[in-house]
């Protein structure tokens, strides 16, 4: 095996030893990933995703036994392939992903303190779990489209299932098995647009965009439930992705003001993101005063958080400024020509600030990643021949030789002055 010499901070940082090994993970032609490797990774998903699978599998059959179901089984709806793939291998699945999580806590504690991970844990699970769910429900929506009124045998409808169940259980511990912190931001992006889309797609009427972009949450939508849960998930996971990224600026850059200020509104906004979820505007009264007032909220949280970037953030590029700056520029000119010259719709204006502020968000999220991670030192380049390395040991080792030879002859000659100068000494005593 090839060897490779690191300097010593890089050495201490991975937490490396004599019998650790590290993994070099090419990026493109001139970047390359170095961590370090405690344990067999990624073959945890290769190895344990037959057991979940065949338990899934088990309870299946059990469910059509107990349901009468001797026949013919569909590929959609109540009593069919797609609801028990989306019950019980869905259940099975996270159960196993939960413990999977839990077992390699200690590993992931190198890229979060225990602390974030608790925090983080229970968003996690929910995130996953709601982006799972919905991934199998549009799919199997779609495939019906296809194959619509499709059925089949009860040994080809349990085959279909373990093969589906089998892909679910093999992905999700594979996520366990590559999973770092920058996922939490694919799952913030995956639960915010997917399940307002998703929303839009399955509210039950054409025609709801007529109205505002917040009767998507309200009683009038067949997903409302649906579009609520995106909110507060959302929430969630922008409070723990913040939690960790200025945890984590704290403890490389010592605690500062301007950043415990913007992590007090950027959190703020999100809980106002989460309350608005939290309380559908269904009608009036209390819940549509609570709602609006959270959704006001919002826009005053975001504000001053943009407003105030360049001092928040003194020493980033200057880029997110521009940017900043532009974002509410484009924010206030959509809201003059919806309030005052009516030139967008309330909903047109409602989606155009949300896909603005989650662009910032996003801008945001990115530029503290890169004050936590993309700390860049220039090293001077040493080439280490592993055959070189063995000649160079080689005459250390000869060179070592020759000293102790030179050592031993010295204290010889030593011992014989010394005899000479004592026998010297005693005879002018006699004297």
């Amino acid at each position: 095996m090839e060897k490779i010499k690191l300097p010593k901070e890089l050495y201490e940082k991975l937490e490396l030893d004599e019998t650790n090994q590290i993994e070099v993970t090419e990026i493109s032609n001139d970047s390359f990933k170095i961590r370090s490797i405690r344990q067999t990774k990624a073959e945890g998903a290769a190895k344990w995703f037959l057991v979940p699978t065949f338990v899934a599998s088990i309870l299946f059959i059990v469910a059509l036994v107990t349901l009468g179901i001797n026949h013919v089984i569909p590929l959609s709806g109540n009593k069919s392939i797609a609801t028990g793939i989306i019950v019980i291998s869905n259940a099975i699945g996270m159960l196993s992903f939960i413990i999977s999580y839990l077992l390699r806590r200690k590993e992931l504690y190198h890229q979060m303190t225990s602390k974030v991970y608790w925090r983080t844990f229970l968003t996690v699970i929910i995130s996953v779990f709601l982006i799972v769910t919905l991934a199998l429900s549009a799919f199997f929506w779609f495939i019906n489209q296809i194959f619509h009124g499709v059925a089949f045998d009860l040994t080809t409808a349990v085959v279909i299932y373990s093969i589906f169940t089998g892909i679910i259980n093999y992905i999700l511990l594979f996520v366990v098995d590559v999973f770092e912190i920058s996922m939490l931001v694919n799952m913030l992006i995956m639960v915010s647009i997917g399940g307002v889309i998703s929303s839009m797609a399955s509210n039950g009427n054409q025609y709801w965009w007529q109205r505002n972009f917040s009767i998507l949450g309200t009683s009038n939508s067949n997903a409302s439930f649906q579009f609520n849960l995106t909110l507060i998930l959302s929430a969630a996971l922008m409070i723990g992705l913040f939690d960790y990224l200025f945890v984590a600026i704290r403890n490389k850059f010592g605690q500062h003001w301007r950043h415990i200020i913007l992590q007090l509104l950027l959190s703020l906004a999100a809980g106002s993101i989460g309350m608005v979820g939290l309380i559908p505007n269904n009608g009036q009264g209390l819940a549509h005063i609570a709602h609006d007032v959270f959704a006001q909220l919002i826009v005053l949280f975001m504000g001053l958080a943009i407003l105030g970037i360049r001092w928040f953030l003194p020493h980033v590029e200057k880029t997110i400024y521009y940017i900043s700056y532009a974002i509410v520029g484009f924010l206030a000119l959509s809201y003059y020509l919806w309030h005052f010259v009516h030139y967008f719709t309330l909903t047109a204006f409602e989606i155009l600030s949300f896909s603005l502020s989650f662009a910032w968000i996003m801008l945001l999220i990115n530029t503290l990643l890169q004050m936590v991670w993309n700390i860049k030192k220039v090293y001077q380049v040493e080439l280490i021949d592993e055959k070189n390395e063995k000649n160079y040991k080689r005459m250390s080792v000869v060179f070592l030789i020759i000293l102790e030879k030179c050592f031993e002859k010295e204290s010889k000659k030593t011992k014989k002055l010394r005899k000479r100068s004592i026998t010297c000494n005693s005879f002018w005593l006699v004297v």
